[in-house]
């Protein structure tokens, strides 16, 4: 039986709170939160200009210097966290990414419980040069091997990382909140009708795939709008090419979070995530937790997620998404009910943020044991 004792938590890794930026940022928060009611207390690591040091839902939020560069902001943040948790009474050190878990060794090495949780292989990216793939594959490979415990948020990405360490790697996904009803008040500001858009939602980067999806998109006869929400830090000259592709049925409200993307997910006709390279997406988990019908592209992270209720198309191939967003468009009522519903009683057996807390939790103690 579990003890009821707590812990002095860090997380570092993230930019900060509260999330407003990205999957890692909101797995942060939400998990975070959740140890707090449990008892324990978290101090989450970030950096300016996302985060502010201060309080925010129970959590300690503590900002230190960082060099703000595409290629030195989260490295250079990283390490200055790890430094100053080693002088801090933390239980432990739990680092988000591969990037940040490059320096997991030294809270190991100085005697302290360390867990890394590996998100995504983000050296398959292409905004990367060649030095940063190899820091990045570099910190994947400490993150397994030097870490006390390393965790994946995809089931595939743990099984094949502790094929090729032969060490142990721990299954702890992403997770949804499940809401109940959503009125469509807010997101009514954006010019949009209920059930009369498509929903993208993710960082415009060229592995979220949003290209292929406009090009697309632009074959499809259809009313119905589109909608992709999300903003471009350093990457303006692809959200630029996004814009040359977007006919007038595209909008690009920027980056939207809370109620209003709530609403966004609740009453869209279908969702869509046509990315190149996943995690384990929160995005997809999101949309399903409102009983959305899902449009995915076949890679095989989001097929562990959605396969058997997600309508497919072969990755980056514009025919494969125009004819299944066709597909999408004549299903019937009744399959769209039926794939929806399905959806959502996924989410509540395997990805609840309480689901994910509990796992994480138990963890824990596990290791101060």
């Amino acid at each position: 039986m579990k003890s009821q004792r707590t812990f002095n938590i860090a997380m570092i890794g993230s930019k900060g709170l509260p999330a407003v930026f990205g999957g890692i940022e909101r797995h942060v928060e939400e998990v975070g939160r959740r140890l707090v009611e449990k008892g324990h207390r978290v101090t989450v690591f970030g950096r300016r200009p996302f985060s502010e040091s201060g309080e925010y839902m129970g959590m300690r939020v503590k900002v230190l210097p960082s060099i703000p560069t595409k290629n030195l902001d989260a490295a250079t943040s990283s390490l200055i966290s790890t430094v100053k948790a080693l002088f801090d009474p933390f239980d432990i050190v739990h680092y988000h990414g591969i990037g940040p878990s490059l320096f997991c060794w030294i809270p190991t090495l100085m005697g302290k419980i360390t867990v890394s949780t590996i998100h995504a292989p983000d050296y398959r990216q292409v905004k990367w040069g060649p030095v940063a793939k190899y820091f990045l594959r570099m910190g994947e490979r400490i993150a397994v091997r030097r870490s006390t415990a390393p965790v994946s948020v995809s089931k595939l990405m743990a099984e094949r990382l502790g094929e090729e360490s032969r060490k142990e790697v721990r299954y702890i996904p992403n997770g949804a909140t499940l809401f109940g009803a959503t009125e469509f008040a807010h997101a009514g500001r954006l010019g949009l009708e209920k059930e009369r858009y498509i929903l993208a939602v993710g960082r415009f980067i060229y592995e979220r795939g949003f290209h292929t999806l406009l090009e697309a998109f632009r074959d499809v006869k259809t009313d119905l709008r589109m909608v992709i929400v999300g903003d471009a830090r350093f990457e303006e000259e692809y959200a630029a090419r996004l814009r040359d592709l977007a006919d007038e049925r595209v909008l690009f409200p920027g980056y939207i979070s809370g109620p209003e993307l709530n609403e966004l997910y609740a009453h869209c006709s279908f969702y869509v995530l046509p990315s190149l390279v996943e995690g384990l997406p929160i995005s997809l988990i999101e949309a399903m937790s409102f009983s959305r019908p899902l449009l995915v592209s076949d890679i095989p992270e989001n097929l562990e997620v959605a396969e058997g209720i997600a309508v497919s198309f072969k990755r980056d191939d514009k025919g494969s998404l125009r004819d299944a967003m066709i597909r999408m468009l004549e299903m019937s009522t009744e399959e769209r009910r039926q794939r929806g519903s399905d959806a959502r009683k996924r989410v509540t057996c395997f990805y609840t943020w309480d689901i994910v807390a509990e796992q994480l939790d138990e963890l824990y103690h596990e290791l101060v044991a």
